[in-house]
């Protein structure tokens, strides 16, 4: 059994990941983050993560447009479709941030994208630990803490979505998107863009998401038209 269990580690750490960022990053990020109680800062998806049932998966994206796990052949394997959002605003504590060495490697469940960065949270109103992965190639401790503060935000965003008009705090609930809204209240539905092309002379702005599988078009701050991919749809949570 233990030879085993050697081989198994020796594999795992045979195919880990050469990680970017440096050890000395890796502390700092876990002494910085690990406990803090922070707030989701916009809408999120929550389903099963993956092959683990034991964890869920939190992400601001459709889980169609997730890359995080393949087959040999390079075939996207997406999770299961979310079963619920999150709002903007939820109480969240970062449980522990966890990094792909080959002994942690070795002990995540094969079917998970367990080459990559986890963040653990414990979320309110969830019986089981919350996941965000992270991107495999991030390369400063000042990239890992701004992927997370796209989802994650030390101040409460719900005051601002409770000064929406009713029908897009709805929309954002629900992160979908109606014409006429903000780009706040864009960024609380759909997450922060990808890209951003300002026209400053025509007072015009244009999003993007997901290597532009969705848009957003913008005149005077106001939402005029977007586009989407379809998606599966989740319940909104009380």
């Amino acid at each position: 059994m233990r030879r085993l269990l050697l081989c198994a580690l020796l594999l795992a750490a045979a195919c880990a990941p050469s990680l970017k960022l440096g050890e000395g990053d890796r502390q700092k990020l876990v002494g910085e983050l690990e406990g803090r109680r922070r707030f989701t800062r916009v809408a999120l998806y929550v389903g099963g993560f993956f092959g683990d049932r034991g964890r869920l998966l939190l992400s601001d994206q459709p889980f169609g447009e997730l890359d995080l796990l393949e087959e040999p052949d390079g075939t996207v394997i997406p999770p299961p479709g979310p079963d619920a959002i999150l709002p903007p605003g939820t109480p969240v504590r970062i449980q522990r941030v966890e990094f792909p060495t080959g002994w942690t490697v070795a002990q995540r469940i094969a079917m998970t994208p367990r080459y990559h960065p986890w963040v653990e949270l414990s979320v309110k109103g969830e019986e089981l630990p919350a996941m965000v992965v992270l991107p495999q190639d991030l390369a400063s401790r000042e990239e890992a803490l701004g992927e997370l503060d796209r989802l994650l935000a030390s101040d409460d965003p719900a005051p601002r979505l409770a000064a929406l008009p009713a029908e897009q705090r709805q929309a954002v609930l629900e992160k979908r998107l109606v014409e006429g809204m903000g780009q706040a209240a864009v960024e609380l539905a759909w997450g922060l863009p990808e890209k951003r092309h300002i026209d400053r002379p025509a007072r015009s702005e244009e999003w993007s998401w997901a290597s532009g599988r969705r848009r957003a078009s913008f005149k005077e701050d106001r939402l005029v038209k977007f586009e989407e991919a379809k998606a599966p749809k989740a319940p909104a949570k009380p």
